[in-house]
């Protein structure tokens, strides 16, 4: 999930000199942020559980592993008994969706009902997930933004200027739900406090976080097709290679691998998600690894062997869901939450799709995988500026509504629709209509987040696999230098992650040669590598980290 040309056209600009927002006088440009957890607390909610009577998980739960339930509970319990909604006005909301586009108001029975229970309509604007950085820029840039608007943090962080963006744009949420003051949203108080700390930008409140999965992604396989070719999971990047000549067939329409693989290779070589402690009193980045060199070898052979489904080759930013549900490729990188969504969707229409998780591998047979830890929140809820104290709060309570957690009629709705309508429960599980696939999509969600559940038993054998690989993968965590520190990136690093890794693209592809890594390598840290590493080890020092 990447950015494209009009991205690359806003953030050379933001990247130099012109603000987003319409600002047009120079500013220097921001130098990062950093502040302990600690020191967060009079901003963020006071964390109050949401106990729901009789709801025990089957798998507990741990640090790192949600809580997994193998049947649906045989009852829902309602969270919230008045509607949010209040004003009469409609609510306008930009989302992003990896998937079909759902019917709008009018023509889509899952949001008349939704909007019922709320009290008043939310029109959604929704975006290509896969080309939402492009959409989120110019929004941003033309400073003309929706009453709420949910950008992903892989997207933020690329964006040069965002947090002065956020500061113009977006309300601050401290006034409404800061310490014991969130017990007027429940919903939004039974959040974890590090996810409400990461939604601090500048020194304030502004988002409301999507509680994130302590894992950022996974590799996933086609698990029908490997079985009818006779193959096994891969163990190792050798193992990948191997895959990718067994499996592609340019006749038969059939190719291995899809996006985002070299993310798992710079995982499997053992380069940091981010930042490394040399354990020297110094701080070196990804790129500057010889673990992330290697890495982008690896990719450079696995395209040149015509392994990489051609829709990827030719655009970076391609479905990866449409081509693995087509079966045209078997092997891609996602977050864990594609796997019963992709379910969900191809399921239907071919009851043999089956997607499988892969065990955390390294790319040397026998060598220590490693697993990067997440940031406390993937993607944020914000609010607009300007709209006043009783129309902020009243989007609050929106917000505190979709937050209802597994176990709660709203989640329920929020996520499945209504029951005999959009959904039928056969054997304790749930099962799509034809008009729930229709019409039902992730659409409320995008309005806040919710603390994290393995709950999705309406598919085979899913909610043991995950929490299998959870716990697993939880052994593996490589440390963070920064947990429990609220970093903002510096703006010229920001700036600098699509044009560094647009070119390692390009490397990838044929189009530069590898031995130009390291002159991309030294460009990166003369316009602002080397600046944010003085930046990220003195906020480590600072907090013992060094």
């Amino acid at each position: 999930m990447s950015n494209i040309t009009t991205r690359r056209a806003f953030l050379g600009l933001v990247g130099t000199s012109v603000l987003v927002a319409g600002c047009a006088e120079k500013k220097e440009l921001s130098k990062g942020t950093a502040v302990a957890a600690d020191k967060l607390k009079s901003l963020v909610p006071t964390k109050v559980p949401f106990a729901i009577p009789g709801l025990k998980p089957d798998l507990p739960g741990g640090e790192f592993v949600q809580p997994g339930y193998l049947t649906r509970p045989a009852a829902m319990v309602q969270a919230i008994t008045t509607k949010p909604l209040t004003s009469g006005k409609e609510v306008t909301a930009m989302t992003p969706l990896w998937g079909t586009v759902p019917p709008g108001l009018g023509s889509n029975s899952y949001y008349d009902i939704v909007n019922e229970r709320l009290g008043g309509s939310v029109r959604f604007n929704i975006s290509d997930g896969n080309t939402y950085g492009q959409k989120l820029s110019t929004v941003l840039a033309s400073g003309d933004v929706p009453d709420m608007v949910c950008v992903p943090n892989w997207e933020l962080i690329k964006i040069a200027r965002f947090t002065e963006a956020a500061n113009k744009l977006f309300a601050d949420l401290s006034p409404y739900v800061a310490g014991d003051k969130a017990k007027e949203f429940p919903m939004l108080a039974n959040y974890d406090t590090a996810a409400w700390q990461y939604g601090v930008f500048g020194g304030v409140l502004q988002g409301i976080p999507w509680q994130n999965d302590p894992f950022p992604f996974a590799t996933f396989v086609r698990q029908d097709i490997l079985e009818a070719l006779g193959l096994q999971h891969p163990k190792s990047g050798d193992d990948l290679m191997a895959l990718g000549k067994a499996i592609t067939d340019e006749k038969k329409k059939r190719w291995a691998f899809g996006g985002g693989m070299e993310q798992e290779m710079q995982r499997a070589y053992g380069a940091p998600r981010e930042w490394r402690n040399k354990g020297d009193g110094t701080l070196i980045y990804k790129y500057e690894t010889p673990e992330f060199a290697a890495s982008i070898e690896f990719m450079t052979k696995l395209y040149a062997a015509g392994y990489v489904h051609p829709d990827v080759v030719a655009n970076k930013d391609a479905d990866n869901k449409g081509i693995f549900g087509s079966g045209q490729m078997v092997v891609y990188r996602d977050g864990l939450g594609s796997w019963h969504e992709n379910l969900g969707r191809f399921q239907p229409d071919n009851p043999k799709f089956r997607q499988q998780i892969v065990t955390p591998y390294p790319a040397q047979a026998g060598a220590k995988a490693i697993m990067w830890r997440n940031e406390p929140a993937s993607m944020f809820a914000f609010i607009k500026n300007g709209l006043g104290e009783a129309r902020t709060r009243e989007l609050l309570a929106l917000a505190n509504w979709t937050s209802a957690p597994f176990g709660t009629q709203e989640y329920e709705l929020v996520f499945n629709g209504v029951e005999g309508k959009h959904y039928k429960v056969d054997g304790g599980k749930v099962q799509q209509t034809a008009l729930g696939r229709k019409e039902v999509a992730p659409t409320y969600m995008f309005l806040s987040g919710r603390p994290n559940a393995n709950e999705k038993s309406q598919y085979e054998g899913l909610v043991q696999s995950l929490y299998d690989w959870s716990t697993q993968a939880a052994q593996l965590l490589e440390n963070d230098p920064f947990v429990g520190i609220r970093v903002e990136t510096p703006s010229k690093m920001a700036g600098l992650v699509t044009p560094t890794e647009d070119k390692m693209q390009e490397i990838f592809r044929g189009k530069r040669p590898v031995s130009e890594w390291p002159k991309i390598l030294k460009e990166w840290q003369d316009q602002g590598g080397n600046e944010a590493r003085e930046f990220y080890q003195k906020v480590a020092r600072e907090n013992g980290r060094l």
